[in-house]
């Protein structure tokens, strides 16, 4: 297998996420009504495109789901949904051996990229993977989520490696295999439930299984 580079997801890919919803819980209930509005929001724009100002048009639309002012609706989600929430992953425990395999992808001489839905800076300090990466990115900046395109091409473009040499690591089929495998590359998707029929060109349950499938 001809790989150069290794880029991962975060959010149910590096830790796993029932742990992070057990421990949210409290944050969940406190936050209930911004919680679903937000849901929705997110899923409206992943069906736009173009889109100019990501920050912008989301923001709009959660005012108009929640019935608040355009500067509330920003400051809930800056604040609420992305700072607040972000400090639940501090007692949030990697997968085991996820550590241990990023280290070893890096001392091979691969590249490392590491991708989220949501802002990542801040994410990777709390969960402890700081300094880890050749390229970081949160999808916002490109203006889209996963699964479209534009994340995709962006961690393409900085490592400088040809999307077929590059393995994309994630937990969601719809969002991380579909899109990764739609710019041409190749898929890790990290499951307990079988797909049928499914395009990931790996599937496996623990970090264990994944080094040995780079490095057999």
């Amino acid at each position: 297998m001809n790989l150069k580079a290794v880029a991962f997801d975060i959010d149910g890919t590096l830790y796993p996420n029932w742990k992070m919803y057990l421990r949210s819980f409290p944050f969940a209930l406190k936050n209930y009504r911004l919680i679903k509005a937000f849901s929705r929001v997110r899923k409206q724009l992943r069906t736009i495109d173009p889109i100019h100002d990501f920050q912008k048009l989301q923001a709009g639309l959660l005012s108009e789901a929640m019935d608040i002012s355009y500067d509330e609706a920003y400051t809930r989600i800056h604040t609420i949904l992305y700072r607040d929430w972000e400090k639940v992953l501090a007692r949030v425990p990697l997968y085991p051996g996820a550590l241990e395999c990023i280290e070893d992808i890096r001392k091979r001489g691969l590249k490392t990229a590491v991708a989220s839905d949501f802002p990542v800076e801040r994410k990777l300090g709390i969960l402890g993977i700081e300094g880890l990466w050749d390229y970081e990115l949160s999808t916002e900046d490109t203006n889209y989520l996963k699964p479209h395109k534009k994340p995709f091409e962006a961690i393409i473009q900085s490592l400088g490696v040809p999307a077929e040499e590059i393995l994309y690591v994630g937990n969601s089929y719809a969002y991380d295999v579909l899109g990764a495998r739609a710019v041409g590359m190749k898929t890790a998707h990290i499951t307990t439930k079988s797909v049928p029929n499914t395009m990931a060109d790996f599937t496996f349950s623990h970090y264990k299984q994944l080094h040995t499938y780079l490095f057999r």
